[in-house]
């Protein structure tokens, strides 16, 4: 099976668990790709990081309904649970051969730069890069989003947040190029709206 209709099938079994993680797994890939280009990484790996942002949540076909989707905080044994999808994700994408390469990717997701994520506690360059830039679209995009059990933080709230956790829970210079990217399109946003507003005034 060639990569692109693996991904698509993962997806759409992804989707059929659960269409809000399956969305927020193709917004974590546009947020990926993103940083992936302000970075000016060759385009080969920016398209290896963003498919691993595709994936990076793969494993969540196997998280219970009763957890994946229940309507309030999860307590610290369903917490547990829910951990389990970095690694279950791994072991999914290494049985299939044309994604096998992406199987570390989705399984250091979690980790952190201080050693304290999940599932190897895993820290700093130990983390494979592709990871540590799924990790920051990742966060921002599931921070941004509603959950169940919250509202969604507003864009500047998740900013800070990625902020206080530069170089301990993140890598430092994908934060710092994560926050650039959306400063640049909410510039953008406010300046297509003061267009619109000076148009319409005319």
């Amino acid at each position: 099976m060639k990569a692109a209709r693996a991904v698509d099938a993962l997806l759409a079994t992804l989707d059929a668990c659960d269409e809000a993680t399956c969305a927020h797994s193709l917004a974590t890939d546009a947020w990926a790709r993103q940083i992936a280009k302000r970075l000016t990484l060759p385009d080969d790996l920016v398209e290896r990081i963003a498919t691993a942002g595709l994936l990076h949540d793969i494993g969540k076909i196997a998280t219970p309904p009763s957890i994946l989707l229940k309507p309030g905080p999860l307590d610290d044994a369903e917490w547990a649970v829910m951990r389990e999808h970095a690694a279950a994700g791994a072991a999914m994408v290494a049985a299939i051969p044309a994604l096998a390469a992406y199987a570390p990717i989705v399984r250091s997701h979690h980790e952190r730069i201080d050693g304290n994520g999940y599932p190897d506690g895993l820290a700093g360059d130990a983390i494979l890069f592709e990871a540590r830039v799924v990790a920051v679209a990742d966060a921002f995009h599931s921070m941004v989003s509603d959950r169940p059990y919250r509202r969604a933080r507003l864009a500047g709230e998740a900013m800070e947040i990625l902020r206080a956790g530069r170089g301990s829970q993140w890598d430092a210079l994908v934060v710092d190029v994560m926050i650039d990217v959306v400063a640049t399109r909410r510039t953008r946003a406010v300046d297509a709206e003061l267009t619109s507003m000076l148009g319409r005034a005319g």
